[in-house]
């Protein structure tokens, strides 16, 4: 009776750690920044290829995350790099598209660019909608760093299941994205999307102290 209550203890333990990890992917994935572009882009679609156009935008993003997901490790080494130094350096590209969110900063022509993704060439970008928004909308920089920071943080096989509930969810919201955004409206997607970047550089913030604590941490020891 004691090991059947310290297995569910611990099925309980790492369910939460996989729902938080898909929370914080969900978070830098930002789904409401792709639901406005993704309805732009199939606008003329029909229902059945808007569904596959969200197929591949999942499955785009997944390829690459899974991808830095397993041959992290490997990178490391490589680099001969510690998890704490990239910690610092990926919290502050986080940060950085944290306020890019919120204070709808344009750094680096990024904005400018997802605007030139939705006006030039509207048919063949209807065709490359699920790429589009596969990468660079949804699989960024800042999702490639919080992957591979949660790889080598709490492992393949947990992160992997953080990953695929993550995929889900915002496959799910790109399915129904036209009925969300007729649901909420473009104020409050926008007054949304801005929260979500509030609590990305919420988790930079954390994802830079983190790794400056370990770097103390290693020079101490």
């Amino acid at each position: 009776m004691r090991e059947r209550s310290i297995l569910c203890i611990s099925m309980l333990e790492l369910l939460v750690a996989v729902i938080s990890a898909a929370f914080t992917l969900i978070v830098i994935l930002d789904p409401l920044l792709s639901v406005s572009m993704f309805i732009n882009l199939t606008r003329d679609l029909q229902k059945s290829e808007m569904i596959r156009q969200a197929f591949v935008a999942t499955g785009v993003a997944g390829v690459l995350m899974l991808t830095f997901l397993i041959f992290n490790n490997l990178l490391f080494d490589l680099l001969g790099i510690e998890l704490e130094s990239f910690k610092v350096a990926g919290g502050i590209i986080l940060f950085i598209l944290g306020l890019q969110i919120v204070l709808g900063l344009d750094i680096g022509g990024s904005s400018a660019g997802h605007k030139n993704l939705e006006s030039t060439d509207r048919i063949g970008k209807k065709s490359m909608a699920g790429v589009i928004i596969g990468t660079p909308v949804m699989c960024g920089p800042g999702t490639i760093t919080t992957v591979m920071i949660l790889g080598a943080q709490d492992g393949i096989l947990l992160t992997l299941g953080a990953v695929i509930l993550a995929l889900l969810c915002i496959w799910l919201i790109l399915i129904f994205s036209a009925q969300i955004k007729k649901l909420l409206g473009e104020t409050v997607l926008v007054i949304l999307s801005k929260i979500v970047g509030l609590l990305l550089t919420a988790i930079a913030v954390h994802t830079i102290w983190t790794g400056i604590l370990g770097l103390i941490a290693l020079s101490i020891a």
